[in-house]
C-alpha cells in the first residue's frame, strides 16, 4: 500500500498540472479570476447556478480555504511555490480550484488506510481534472473526488506501522526511506537486532513529511544493450547501481545524472496545526 502511494506521488509530480495538461498556457486566461492570485479560496455559488464569464466551469465547487488540518491551499501556494523557481509557468497553478466538484464521488471509505500526504495527492489529482475538464468540455465531477477526511485514529496507526514497516526494512537493506509523512510518532522498531529510532524511520513530526521522496529504479529502466539506466523523471542515465531499489536524487547524481536539473521529487510539505485524534 504504502508503494503504491509513493508511485502515486511520483506520478503526480512527474506530469504535474500545468505541464501535462496546458503546457505553456496562461492559467489566467483559462480560469479567470480564479488564477489571478489574489483570493485563495473559490466562492460557493447557489447550487445549480451558472458560474460567472470569467469561470471556465458551469459551477463552482463549495470550498474552504483549510480541511481543518491541513491547510491545503496553504501547502498549495508552497509547492507551487518551489516548482516555479524552476518552471515560471507554474506560478498561477496555485490557484486552480483543488475541492471536488459539485456531485464529485469520494474515493475514500470510513475506514480507508492513509497517511497525511494522500489528502495533499487529491488536492493536486483534483486540480488536474478540473484542468483536463477545462480544456476538453468534460464534467469535472467526474474528474475529481472528494477530499479524503481525516481518519480514525486505528486508521492511522495502522498506517503509520506499515510505513514504519517498510522503512525499518530498507534501512536494513541499505536503501533510503520513504519520507512520506506519520499521523504521530510510531516509536522504535528493531530489524535483525538492530532497533531504529523513529526519527531514523523518517518521523519529523506530527503529519509532516521528512523530505523528498527517493527515486525506484527498476529493471524496466534499463536502456537495452548497456548497463546503463535512465531516471525516472530526469533526462540522462546512472551506471554502476543495482536495479530494483530506491536511490536518493544525491546518489544518482553521483552515479552519473547530470546535476542540476529542476526537481522532480515529491515534497509532501507539512500541516500547519496537525493532529492525531
Amino acid at each position: 500500500m504504502i508503494e503504491a502511494m509513493s508511485n502515486q506521488h511520483f506520478e503526480t509530480i512527474e506530469r504535474p498540472p500545468v505541464q501535462m495538461a496546458a503546457g505553456p498556457a496562461n492559467f489566467a486566461e483559462l480560469f479567470g479570476d480564479a488564477a489571478k492570485g489574489a483570493p485563495q479560496t473559490v466562492a460557493a455559488a447557489p447550487a445549480g447556478s451558472a458560474g460567472s464569464a470569467s469561470s471556465p466551469f458551469s459551477t463552482v465547487p463549495a470550498t474552504q480555504s483549510s480541511l481543518g488540518d491541513p491547510d491545503v491551499q496553504a501547502w498549495l501556494n508552497s509547492y507551487y511555490a518551489e516548482r516555479t523557481a524552476a518552471n515560471p509557468q507554474d506560478g498561477g497553478a496555485a490557484n486552480i480550484p483543488y475541492q471536488a466538484a459539485a456531485g464529485a464521488a469520494s474515493n475514500y471509505s470510513a475506514g480507508s488506510v492513509y497517511g497525511p500526504d494522500q489528502v495533499y495527492t487529491q488536492a493536486l489529482y483534483n486540480q488536474n481534472g478540473y484542468l483536463f475538464a477545462t480544456l476538453t468540455g468534460n464534467n469535472p465531477a467526474n474528474l475529481t473526488s472528494q477530499l479524503p477526511g481525516i481518519p480514525s485514529q486505528q486508521a492511522q496507526q495502522a498506517f503509520d506501522q506499515s510505513l514504519a514497516v517498510e522503512n525499518a526494512q530498507r534501512l536494513a537493506s541499505g536503501q533510503p526511506i520513504d519520507t512520506a509523512a506519520y499521523w504521530s510518532d510510531p516509536g522504535p522498531m528493531t530489524v535483525d537486532g538492530h532497533t531504529y529510532t523513529s526519527q531514523e524511520l523518517g518521523y519529523a513530526g506530527p503529519a509532516q513529511s521528512s523530505g523528498a521522496e527517493p527515486i525506484y529504479i527498476s529493471q524496466g529502466d534499463l536502456v537495452p544493450g548497456t548497463n546503463t539506466f535512465s531516471v525516472p523523471g530526469y533526462s540522462g542515465t546512472v551506471t554502476g547501481i543495482k536495479p530494483d531499489c530506491y536511490y536518493t536524487l544525491q546518489q544518482l547524481e553521483q552515479a552519473g545524472l547530470k546535476s542540476g536539473q529542476p526537481d522532480a521529487q515529491f515534497h509532501p510539505g507539512s500541516w500547519s496545526s496537525a493532529t492525531s485524534s
